[in-house]
Parts: C-alpha cells; structure tokens; sequence
C-alpha cells in the first residue's frame, strides 16, 4: 500500500514495514504491528487535518513511543481516509489506543533524566505544564 503526495510518502510494505518519508527532510522506518493506534483528526482553522500515528515498542531494552503527526491538505483528504481504513482493514490498526494503554495515565520525565533532549525547561513550559495539569486533575468528565 502507497500514499505518494508531492513532499510526503508512506508505505505499508508486504513485509509489515511502515515508512513514512518527508523527501527534503526525513524519514522514519517501523512495523506496523507497532502502530498502536492511528487518528485522522478534522481540520482546523488552517484548513488542514492532521494524521496522528502512535508507534509503541514496549519490547526490548528501553521501551518507547514515537508520535508521528502528518498535515493533511483539504485535496488529499480522502486518499488519507482510504488509508487509514486499509490499515484498519488489513492490519487491525485501531483508532483508539487499548484501554490498558490509555490508564497508564500521564506522566511527567524528570528533568534530570536521561530521556530529556534539553533540560531545563523554561519557565514558560514550567507554568503551561503546571496549568494543565492542575486543569486535568480538576476534570472530572
């Protein structure tokens, strides 16, 4: 399966593999088995829709996520639909993540850890993460 867009590619190879290719700028290679689960949120005001890929590795050493965000052009829309719901299809990609997933609850990396490209936040990102999360322990929906 091939998405081929002027400045952006993905490909779902027989083998499982999953690329996604931004051509001047980078790409990032995975297993779709890995895809925990893939969104294709409405557009917003920029008239864009975004493409929201979760690759999850719990395996192994040092577990992870990768979050990959695509644009979606208003023109493209429909190609993404038809992607999406080949993945669904063929590989059982959900579109929500399992629930085991989702109560593992939202945890804050501590600034000395290695998982940090670039520590210390500013005092800015301190507020904005002390706001929202002060909101989210506050919301009971």
């Amino acid at each position: 399966m091939k998405l081929d867009w002027p400045e952006f590619g993905l490909e779902c190879r027989d083998d499982g593999r999953l690329i996604f290719v931004w051509r001047r700028y980078s790409r990032i290679e995975s297993n779709v088995r890995h895809c925990s689960h893939v969104r294709l949120l409405p557009q917003g005001p920029d008239e864009l829709s975004q493409w929201v890929f979760h690759l999850r590795f719990p395996e192994g050493p040092t577990p992870g996520l990768v979050v990959v965000r695509v644009d979606v052009p208003p023109d493209r829309l429909q190609e993404a639909e038809e992607y999406t719901d080949l993945l669904r299809r063929h590989y059982g990609v959900p579109e929500h993540a399992p629930d085991a997933v989702e109560d593992t609850g939202l945890r804050r990396v501590p600034q000395e850890g290695a998982e940090w490209i670039a520590t210390p936040a500013s005092d800015a990102s301190e507020e904005l993460f002390a706001a929202v999360m002060a909101r989210a322990e506050g919301d009971t929906g």
